[in-house]
Protein backbone atom coordinates (compact mmCIF):
# COMPACT_ATOMS: atom_id res chain seq x y z
CA UNK A 1 0.00 0.00 0.00
CA UNK A 2 1.54 3.27 -1.17
CA UNK A 3 0.87 6.26 1.12
CA UNK A 4 2.06 9.86 0.76
CA UNK A 5 2.29 12.09 3.86
CA UNK A 6 1.78 15.87 4.01
CA UNK A 7 3.90 17.38 5.47
CA UNK A 8 7.22 17.04 7.31
CA UNK A 9 9.26 19.82 8.94
CA UNK A 10 12.96 20.01 9.68
CA UNK A 11 12.34 20.53 13.41
CA UNK A 12 11.42 16.85 13.85
CA UNK A 13 8.67 17.99 16.19
CA UNK A 14 5.09 16.76 16.65
CA UNK A 15 3.74 15.69 13.27
CA UNK A 16 7.14 14.94 11.77
CA UNK A 17 8.16 12.75 14.69
CA UNK A 18 4.85 10.91 14.54
CA UNK A 19 5.33 10.06 10.84
CA UNK A 20 8.99 9.08 11.31
CA UNK A 21 8.15 6.82 14.26
CA UNK A 22 5.50 5.06 12.19
CA UNK A 23 7.75 4.65 9.17
CA UNK A 24 10.55 3.17 11.28
CA UNK A 25 8.32 0.42 12.69
CA UNK A 26 5.71 -0.28 9.99
CA UNK A 27 5.91 -3.49 7.92
CA UNK A 28 7.73 -2.24 4.83
CA UNK A 29 6.84 -5.36 2.85
CA UNK A 30 3.20 -4.22 3.03
CA UNK A 31 3.40 -0.42 3.26
CA UNK A 32 5.42 2.27 1.50
CA UNK A 33 5.63 5.93 2.58
CA UNK A 34 6.63 8.97 0.54
CA UNK A 35 6.95 12.39 2.19
CA UNK A 36 6.19 15.99 1.27
CA UNK A 37 7.63 19.12 2.87
CA UNK A 38 6.84 22.79 2.32
CA UNK A 39 10.13 23.82 3.92
CA UNK A 40 13.76 23.83 2.92
CA UNK A 41 15.89 20.70 2.61
CA UNK A 42 15.29 18.18 5.35
CA UNK A 43 18.48 17.37 7.25
CA UNK A 44 17.34 13.74 7.47
CA UNK A 45 16.36 13.40 3.80
CA UNK A 46 19.25 11.05 3.02
CA UNK A 47 18.14 8.66 5.76
CA UNK A 48 14.61 8.58 4.36
CA UNK A 49 15.79 8.00 0.80
CA UNK A 50 18.17 5.27 1.94
CA UNK A 51 15.12 3.58 3.45
CA UNK A 52 13.21 3.76 0.17
CA UNK A 53 11.14 6.95 0.64
CA UNK A 54 10.82 9.69 -1.92
CA UNK A 55 10.90 13.24 -0.55
CA UNK A 56 9.06 15.98 -2.48
CA UNK A 57 9.53 19.72 -1.97
CA UNK A 58 6.56 21.97 -2.69
CA UNK A 59 7.48 25.59 -3.43
CA UNK A 60 3.99 27.05 -3.76
CA UNK A 61 1.13 27.21 -1.26
CA UNK A 62 -2.54 27.06 -2.20
CA UNK A 63 -3.34 30.32 -0.41
CA UNK A 64 -0.55 32.20 -2.26
CA UNK A 65 -0.28 30.69 -5.77
CA UNK A 66 -3.12 28.32 -6.49
CA UNK A 67 -2.09 27.42 -10.06
CA UNK A 68 1.53 26.78 -9.11
CA UNK A 69 0.38 24.69 -6.13
CA UNK A 70 -1.99 22.62 -8.25
CA UNK A 71 0.69 21.91 -10.83
CA UNK A 72 3.19 20.74 -8.21
CA UNK A 73 0.71 18.57 -6.31
CA UNK A 74 -0.71 16.89 -9.41
CA UNK A 75 2.84 16.08 -10.51
CA UNK A 76 3.49 14.43 -7.13
CA UNK A 77 0.19 12.53 -7.17
CA UNK A 78 0.99 11.20 -10.65
CA UNK A 79 3.43 8.78 -8.96
CA UNK A 80 0.36 6.74 -8.00
CA UNK A 81 -0.83 6.40 -4.41
CA UNK A 82 -3.40 4.28 -2.60
CA UNK A 83 -3.80 6.89 0.12
CA UNK A 84 -2.86 10.46 0.97
CA UNK A 85 -2.40 11.16 4.69
CA UNK A 86 -2.88 14.86 5.42
CA UNK A 87 -1.51 15.87 8.83
CA UNK A 88 -2.86 19.26 9.82
CA UNK A 89 -3.30 21.64 12.73
CA UNK A 90 -5.85 24.03 11.23
CA UNK A 91 -7.74 24.62 8.00
CA UNK A 92 -5.85 26.59 5.34
CA UNK A 93 -7.78 25.34 2.31
CA UNK A 94 -9.39 22.17 0.95
CA UNK A 95 -7.22 22.15 -2.15
CA UNK A 96 -5.14 19.05 -1.32
CA UNK A 97 -8.28 17.03 -0.64
CA UNK A 98 -9.91 18.24 -3.88
CA UNK A 99 -6.82 17.43 -5.96
CA UNK A 100 -6.56 13.96 -4.43
CA UNK A 101 -10.20 13.30 -5.31
CA UNK A 102 -9.74 14.76 -8.80
CA UNK A 103 -6.84 12.45 -9.64
CA UNK A 104 -8.65 9.44 -8.18
CA UNK A 105 -6.68 8.60 -5.05
CA UNK A 106 -9.12 6.21 -3.36
CA UNK A 107 -8.36 7.05 0.26
CA UNK A 108 -7.92 10.53 1.73
CA UNK A 109 -7.10 10.79 5.44
CA UNK A 110 -7.37 14.11 7.26
CA UNK A 111 -5.55 13.89 10.59
CA UNK A 112 -5.97 16.57 13.29
CA UNK A 113 -2.85 17.19 15.39
CA UNK A 114 -3.48 20.43 17.28
CA UNK A 115 -6.06 22.67 18.92
CA UNK A 116 -4.97 26.08 17.63
CA UNK A 117 -3.02 28.01 15.01
CA UNK A 118 0.66 27.45 15.76
CA UNK A 119 1.99 29.86 13.10
CA UNK A 120 3.19 33.09 14.71
CA UNK A 121 2.85 35.22 11.56
CA UNK A 122 -0.69 36.48 11.03
CA UNK A 123 -2.14 34.14 13.64
CA UNK A 124 -5.39 36.09 14.12
CA UNK A 125 -6.17 36.14 10.41
CA UNK A 126 -5.36 32.45 10.13
CA UNK A 127 -7.72 31.69 13.01
CA UNK A 128 -10.52 33.56 11.21
CA UNK A 129 -9.76 31.60 8.04
CA UNK A 130 -9.80 28.32 9.99
CA UNK A 131 -13.25 29.00 11.43
CA UNK A 132 -14.60 30.15 8.07
CA UNK A 133 -13.36 27.02 6.30
CA UNK A 134 -14.53 24.78 9.13
CA UNK A 135 -18.04 26.17 8.65
CA UNK A 136 -17.81 25.04 5.01
CA UNK A 137 -16.52 21.54 5.88
CA UNK A 138 -18.54 18.58 4.57
CA UNK A 139 -18.03 14.84 5.20
CA UNK A 140 -17.35 14.18 1.52
CA UNK A 141 -14.10 16.20 1.56
CA UNK A 142 -12.21 13.04 2.63
CA UNK A 143 -12.79 9.33 3.17
CA UNK A 144 -11.36 9.24 6.71
CA UNK A 145 -11.06 11.63 9.64
CA UNK A 146 -8.47 10.98 12.35
CA UNK A 147 -7.32 12.97 15.39
CA UNK A 148 -4.69 12.65 18.12
CA UNK A 149 -7.24 13.56 20.82
CA UNK A 150 -10.88 14.50 21.27
CA UNK A 151 -9.92 18.15 21.74
CA UNK A 152 -8.03 18.10 18.43
CA UNK A 153 -11.02 16.46 16.74
CA UNK A 154 -13.35 19.15 18.08
CA UNK A 155 -11.02 21.92 16.87
CA UNK A 156 -10.79 20.63 13.30
CA UNK A 157 -14.18 18.94 12.75
CA UNK A 158 -16.57 20.37 15.35
CA UNK A 159 -20.19 19.84 14.35
CA UNK A 160 -19.31 19.03 10.73
CA UNK A 161 -18.10 15.43 10.89
CA UNK A 162 -20.20 12.86 12.79
CA UNK A 163 -18.43 11.61 15.92
CA UNK A 164 -18.75 8.00 14.80
CA UNK A 165 -16.67 8.77 11.69
CA UNK A 166 -13.71 10.16 13.69
CA UNK A 167 -10.89 7.84 14.77
CA UNK A 168 -8.73 8.77 17.76
CA UNK A 169 -5.18 7.67 16.95
CA UNK A 170 -2.52 7.43 19.66
CA UNK A 171 0.74 9.37 19.27
CA UNK A 172 2.78 6.26 20.04
CA UNK A 173 6.51 6.31 20.86
CA UNK A 174 9.37 3.86 21.29
CA UNK A 175 8.92 3.59 25.06
CA UNK A 176 12.04 1.47 25.65
CA UNK A 177 14.14 4.24 24.09
CA UNK A 178 12.84 6.73 26.66
CA UNK A 179 12.71 4.66 29.85
CA UNK A 180 14.86 5.96 32.69
CA UNK A 181 18.63 5.55 32.34
CA UNK A 182 20.66 6.71 35.33
CA UNK A 183 23.92 6.66 33.39
CA UNK A 184 22.59 8.97 30.68
CA UNK A 185 21.28 11.27 33.41
CA UNK A 186 24.75 11.56 34.93
CA UNK A 187 26.42 12.10 31.54
CA UNK A 188 24.16 14.99 30.46
CA UNK A 189 24.22 16.69 33.85
CA UNK A 190 28.01 16.43 33.89
CA UNK A 191 28.18 17.85 30.35
CA UNK A 192 26.09 20.82 31.51
CA UNK A 193 28.10 21.25 34.71
CA UNK A 194 24.78 21.02 36.55
CA UNK A 195 25.31 17.83 38.57
CA UNK A 196 23.88 19.36 41.76
CA UNK A 197 21.26 21.63 40.17
CA UNK A 198 17.47 21.47 40.02
CA UNK A 199 16.91 21.21 36.27
CA UNK A 200 13.62 22.38 34.77
CA UNK A 201 13.45 21.13 31.18
CA UNK A 202 11.36 21.82 28.10
CA UNK A 203 11.29 20.45 24.55
CA UNK A 204 9.47 22.47 21.91
CA UNK A 205 9.55 24.92 19.04
CA UNK A 206 10.21 28.53 20.09
CA UNK A 207 6.78 29.98 19.30
CA UNK A 208 3.71 31.63 20.79
CA UNK A 209 2.10 28.22 21.28
CA UNK A 210 4.85 26.85 23.53
CA UNK A 211 4.96 29.93 25.80
CA UNK A 212 8.70 30.19 26.56
CA UNK A 213 8.22 33.58 28.21
CA UNK A 214 6.40 31.77 30.99
CA UNK A 215 9.40 29.47 31.48
CA UNK A 216 11.79 32.40 31.84
CA UNK A 217 9.57 34.06 34.42
CA UNK A 218 9.13 30.73 36.18
CA UNK A 219 12.90 30.30 36.47
CA UNK A 220 13.25 33.84 37.78
CA UNK A 221 10.70 33.26 40.56
CA UNK A 222 11.98 29.77 41.40
CA UNK A 223 15.59 30.85 41.67
CA UNK A 224 14.65 33.44 44.28
CA UNK A 225 13.84 30.55 46.61
CA UNK A 226 16.19 27.88 45.27
CA UNK A 227 19.34 29.43 43.70
CA UNK A 228 20.23 26.01 42.26
CA UNK A 229 17.34 26.06 39.76
CA UNK A 230 18.31 25.95 36.08
CA UNK A 231 16.40 25.90 32.77
CA UNK A 232 17.18 23.51 29.90
CA UNK A 233 15.53 24.30 26.54
CA UNK A 234 15.56 21.97 23.51
CA UNK A 235 14.28 23.15 20.15
CA UNK A 236 14.51 26.07 17.77
CA UNK A 237 12.14 28.54 16.18
CA UNK A 238 11.39 32.13 15.22
CA UNK A 239 11.08 33.29 18.85
CA UNK A 240 14.43 31.87 20.00
CA UNK A 241 16.38 35.14 19.83
CA UNK A 242 13.57 36.91 21.69
CA UNK A 243 13.76 34.36 24.51
CA UNK A 244 17.55 34.65 24.66
CA UNK A 245 17.20 38.44 24.95
CA UNK A 246 14.59 38.02 27.66
CA UNK A 247 16.94 35.77 29.63
CA UNK A 248 19.66 38.42 29.27
CA UNK A 249 17.32 41.15 30.49
CA UNK A 250 16.40 39.11 33.56
CA UNK A 251 20.11 38.37 34.21
CA UNK A 252 19.46 34.65 33.77
CA UNK A 253 21.47 33.92 30.64
CA UNK A 254 24.08 31.81 32.50
CA UNK A 255 21.28 29.80 34.10
CA UNK A 256 19.54 28.84 30.84
CA UNK A 257 21.00 26.34 28.37
CA UNK A 258 19.75 26.43 24.77
CA UNK A 259 20.45 22.94 23.44
CA UNK A 260 18.94 23.39 19.95
CA UNK A 261 17.29 20.56 17.99
CA UNK A 262 18.53 17.19 19.24
CA UNK A 263 18.31 13.66 17.88
CA UNK A 264 18.88 12.32 21.41
CA UNK A 265 15.95 13.95 23.23
CA UNK A 266 15.61 10.70 25.18
CA UNK A 267 19.00 11.30 26.83
CA UNK A 268 18.27 14.94 27.71
CA UNK A 269 14.95 14.02 29.33
CA UNK A 270 16.88 11.82 31.77
CA UNK A 271 18.82 14.86 33.01
CA UNK A 272 15.70 16.81 33.96
CA UNK A 273 14.13 16.93 37.41
CA UNK A 274 11.00 18.64 36.07
CA UNK A 275 9.55 18.59 32.57
CA UNK A 276 7.54 21.77 32.01
CA UNK A 277 5.07 22.29 29.15
CA UNK A 278 3.18 25.58 29.68
CA UNK A 279 1.64 25.54 26.18
CA UNK A 280 -1.23 27.82 25.36
CA UNK A 281 -2.73 24.94 23.36
CA UNK A 282 -1.81 21.43 22.14
CA UNK A 283 -3.39 18.50 20.36
CA UNK A 284 -1.82 15.70 22.35
CA UNK A 285 1.89 16.45 22.75
CA UNK A 286 4.13 13.50 21.89
CA UNK A 287 6.92 15.00 23.99
CA UNK A 288 4.75 14.75 27.11
CA UNK A 289 4.34 11.02 26.45
CA UNK A 290 8.10 10.70 26.02
CA UNK A 291 8.73 12.63 29.24
CA UNK A 292 6.34 10.41 31.20
CA UNK A 293 8.11 7.32 29.86
CA UNK A 294 11.39 8.72 31.22
CA UNK A 295 9.84 9.05 34.67
CA UNK A 296 10.48 12.78 35.02
CA UNK A 297 7.87 14.79 36.94
CA UNK A 298 5.66 16.47 34.32
CA UNK A 299 3.95 19.82 34.78
CA UNK A 300 1.69 20.86 31.91
CA UNK A 301 -0.83 23.66 31.42
CA UNK A 302 -4.47 22.93 32.13
CA UNK A 303 -5.30 23.90 28.54
CA UNK A 304 -3.89 20.52 27.44
CA UNK A 305 -6.23 17.54 27.07
CA UNK A 306 -6.36 15.17 30.05
CA UNK A 307 -5.83 12.35 27.53
CA UNK A 308 -2.14 13.29 27.87
CA UNK A 309 -2.08 11.75 31.36
CA UNK A 310 -0.94 8.21 30.52
CA UNK A 311 0.77 7.86 33.92
CA UNK A 312 0.05 9.17 37.42
CA UNK A 313 3.18 11.36 37.33
CA UNK A 314 1.75 14.41 35.53
CA UNK A 315 0.02 17.52 36.88
CA UNK A 316 -2.21 19.97 35.00
CA UNK A 317 -1.78 23.52 36.27
CA UNK A 318 -3.28 26.92 35.47
CA UNK A 319 -0.84 29.33 33.84
CA UNK A 320 0.00 31.01 37.13
CA UNK A 321 3.67 31.28 38.06
CA UNK A 322 3.12 30.67 41.78
CA UNK A 323 1.33 27.36 41.15
CA UNK A 324 4.20 26.05 38.99
CA UNK A 325 6.89 27.36 41.32
CA UNK A 326 5.30 25.65 44.31
CA UNK A 327 5.06 22.34 42.45
CA UNK A 328 8.69 22.57 41.38
CA UNK A 329 9.86 23.29 44.92
CA UNK A 330 7.89 20.43 46.45
CA UNK A 331 9.74 17.28 47.48
CA UNK A 332 11.73 15.66 44.65
CA UNK A 333 11.09 12.06 43.69
CA UNK A 334 13.79 9.48 44.28
CA UNK A 335 15.68 8.66 41.07
CA UNK A 336 15.26 4.94 41.61
CA UNK A 337 11.46 5.34 41.30
CA UNK A 338 11.65 6.78 37.78
CA UNK A 339 12.02 3.41 36.09
CA UNK A 340 8.46 2.31 36.85
CA UNK A 341 6.76 4.78 34.52
CA UNK A 342 7.71 3.20 31.20
CA UNK A 343 5.43 0.26 32.03
CA UNK A 344 2.52 2.64 32.67
CA UNK A 345 2.99 4.22 29.24
CA UNK A 346 3.06 0.78 27.61
CA UNK A 347 -0.13 -0.29 29.42
CA UNK A 348 -1.84 2.90 28.25
CA UNK A 349 -1.32 1.82 24.63
CA UNK A 350 1.35 4.35 23.66
CA UNK A 351 4.22 1.98 22.83
CA UNK A 352 4.96 1.87 19.12
CA UNK A 353 5.48 -1.91 19.14
CA UNK A 354 1.93 -2.60 20.23
CA UNK A 355 0.42 0.29 18.32
CA UNK A 356 1.91 -0.28 14.87
CA UNK A 357 -0.27 -3.32 14.14
CA UNK A 358 -3.35 -1.23 14.96
CA UNK A 359 -2.14 1.47 12.56
CA UNK A 360 -1.52 -1.11 9.83
CA UNK A 361 -5.05 -2.40 10.28
CA UNK A 362 -6.41 1.15 10.12
CA UNK A 363 -4.57 1.83 6.87
CA UNK A 364 -5.76 -1.47 5.41
CA UNK A 365 -9.38 -0.76 6.40
CA UNK A 366 -9.49 2.93 5.50
CA UNK A 367 -13.01 3.93 4.57
CA UNK A 368 -14.65 1.17 6.62
CA UNK A 369 -16.22 1.54 10.06
CA UNK A 370 -13.96 3.18 12.68
CA UNK A 371 -11.79 0.88 14.78
CA UNK A 372 -11.68 3.25 17.78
Amino acid sequence: MKIIHFSLANTKSGITQYVLNNWKHIDKTKFHFDMVTFGEKLDFQNDLEADGCKVFYVQNRAEDNIKGFQKEILQIFSNGYDAVHLHTSYWKSFELEKLAKHIGIPRIIVHAHNTGVFDDNGREEKEKQHYRLRDELTPDIATDFWACSRLAANWLYEGKIPQEKIRIVNNAIDVLKFQFDGQKRKEIRRKLGWEDKLIIGHVGRFSYQKNHEFLIELLEKTIQINPNARLLLLGKGMAENHIKSLAEQRKLRDKVFFAGVRDDVNSWLQAMDIFALPSRFEGLPIVAIEAQASGVRCLVSDTITRETAVTDHISFLPLEISAWRDEILSEKMEEKARGQYADQVIKAGYDIRGYIETLENMYSRIGEEPLC
